[in-house]
């Protein structure tokens, strides 16, 4: 049985999933997440589906998303069950 060090492999990038993101998003985001919390009942599919970590659980179970590492994708917004959030052109707010 071969055992290879996968880290060694080109082209292959490992990710720490406790480690959180990677980069700041500069500039270049168009549509950025905003949450109603009127309409949030918290149930955390936006934090679940999120592919840059970039929304997290505040103490009272609410999300909140951290700006930084927010890219824009709309993922949060499609799978918000209470259509909570909505996406908004950057340069709105």
């Amino acid at each position: 049985m071969m055992v290879q060090d996968k880290s060694l492999i080109k082209g292959l990038a490992l990710n720490d999933i406790a480690v959180k993101g990677g980069k700041y998003v500069a500039n270049w985001r168009a549509y950025k997440p905003e949450i109603d919390y009127e309409k949030c009942v918290a149930c955390g599919l936006c934090i679940s589906y999120c592919p840059e970590a970039a929304i997290n659980q505040t103490d009272d179970k609410m999300p909140k998303i951290d700006y930084r590492f927010c890219k824009g994708c709309g993922i949060c917004a499609n799978e918000c069950p209470q259509k909570a959030i909505t996406m908004i052109q950057e340069d709105e707010s």
